[in-house]
Parts: C-alpha cells; structure tokens; sequence
C-alpha cells in the first residue's frame, strides 16, 4: 500500500510578490508625482485611505458573503466567475485598492499648495455680510473643504461599486430573484454607505452656500436668498435621505429610501434650478 506523500500547501510566494510589487509601483509613482514632502505626504495619506476603504468594503463583503445552498439559475451562470477568483483573490484584491488608491494619491498631490494654506489659515481680507467669512476662507478652504468633499464621494463610490459586485458575486444581490433581492448582510453594508454618500452630498449643498456668497456680486439680493434658501433645504432633504437609508437593515426594505433618493432628485431639479431662476426674472 503506498505512502501517502506530505499535504502541498499553497504557495505565499505570489501574495508575497504582488505586495511587493504593489509597494514598489506606488513607491516609483510617489518620486515621480511627489517631488516634495507635502505632496508626498498627501499622496500617501489619500492614497492609503482610498486604497483601505475600497479594500475593506471588498474583504467585509466577501467575509459576510453565505453559503450558496439553493443556486438560482443566476448563480449557476456566474460559477465560472468565482472559480477564477478563487485562485487570485491576493491579487484582485491589491488590484482593486491598489489602482484606486494610486489616482486618488495622485490627485491629492496636486492640491499641496492648496493643503498649506488651509493649514497656514486664512483670516486675511474683508469678512462678508451675510456668512461673516473673511475672503481668504472662500480661496483657500472653501476649495480645500470641496476637494475633502469629493474625495470622500469618489472613495465611497468605488467602495459601493466594489462590495456590490462582491455581494452579486456571491450571491448577497440577486436580480432575478424576485423573492430574494438582496441578504441580510449585503442589505446593512451597501445601505451603510449609500448613507455616508447622502451625508457627503449634504455636505456638499452646505459648501455650495459659501460660493453662491463668494460670487453675490453677480447675483441681486433677492436671487442671492433664494440660491441660499434652496441649498440650505437641499442638505437637510440629503441628511434625511440618508437617514432612511440607515433604516433599511431594520426595516428590510428598501422602498422608503429609494423613494427618498428620488424625492432629492426631484426637489434638486426644482428647488435647486427652476426656484431661483423664477425668482431672479419674477423678482
């Protein structure tokens, strides 16, 4: 009777090698995008909070991921896909956090000088008479809080758009299945950053006030309310948008949030466009 020969284990040499070379492209790419410590520090810092974020989403989506007990027809199409990732999770997984991670680096290193003034302060100039800002605020951290605003949307978005295909991979989102839309698990990750998204479009309403007043020359009294009045009303619809949406784990149910994303797609087309338009040819 032969001898059973020792138990092959799989090989660490290509995670190993992947974030080696991971590590080496985002090293060569910091010399040649970063010439200085401050976008050097930005591109590392932006580049490694883009690249956690994407990966992380992916790593929870996959570790909350259930057994396929009953496949549909659905995830019986989709078996060839996950037996390819099976082998080369290390490496999609560099891939997906790594590539992100190096734009969103690459794009932060660009607003260094813009970094340093905001850190500098900037409490130079004559203070407005509505928000009482001084105009340094409204050319340096105004576009700094702007830029921290996008950033953050591009990251969740990516990170949305990275665990929902890991979730339909697996089997956490299912369109075919009229039953069984989506699971427990994929429901609370994916409606958790559909909020923090909602919350950073408040946000972003809230900075739009601070340009409307940057340009109130342009505009007359009364158009200059009326813009301010609509993205005031604007942030507090997107912060209960996001507020339904942090409810769906509770209610299991997606309707009421996406009837609320819909309701702020509507009130930014009327409130937000045709309202201070009326009042700027009414007025």
């Amino acid at each position: 009777m032969p001898t059973p020969g020792p138990t092959r284990r799989r090989p660490r040499v290509l995670p190993l090698a992947s974030a080696i070379s991971a590590g080496l492209m985002l090293g060569a790419l910091a010399v040649l995008v970063a010439p200085t410590w401050a976008q050097f520090s930005l591109f590392l810092v932006f580049g490694s909070v883009m690249a956690l974020l994407v990966g992380g989403n992916c790593w929870l989506a996959h570790r909350l991921r259930q057994p396929l007990s009953v496949m549909s027809p659905e995830q019986v199409s989709l078996d060839p896909c996950r037996q390819l990732v099976a082998g080369r999770k290390p490496v999609l997984l560099a891939t997906v956090a790594g590539v992100p991670g190096v734009l969103a680096g690459a794009a932060a290193a660009t607003h260094a000088e813009l970094w340093q003034e905001t850190v500098r302060g900037a409490e130079w100039g004559v203070r407005d008479p509505i928000l009482h800002r001084p105009s340094g605020f409204y050319l340096t951290t105004v576009p700094w809080y702007r830029f921290l605003v996008d950033f953050g949307f591009a990251a969740m978005v990516a990170s949305l758009a990275a665990a929902g295909a890991v979730h339909y991979l697996y089997g956490g989102l299912q369109l075919q299945d009229r039953r069984r839309r989506s699971t427990a698990a994929a429901r609370a990750q994916l409606s958790v950053l559909c909020a923090v998204l909602l919350g950073l479009k408040a946000a972003a309403y809230w900075l739009d006030r601070f340009e409307i007043v940057g340009r109130a020359g342009e505009l007359g009294p009364r158009e200059l309310g009326a813009w301010l009045q609509a993205k005031s009303l604007l942030c507090w619809v997107a912060l209960i948008c996001a507020v339904l949406f942090l409810t769906v784990p509770l209610r299991h149910r997606w309707l009421p949030a996406l009837t609320g994303l819909g309701l702020l797609v509507v009130c930014s087309g009327l409130v937000g466009g045709v309202y201070p338009l009326l009042v700027r040819y009414l007025g």
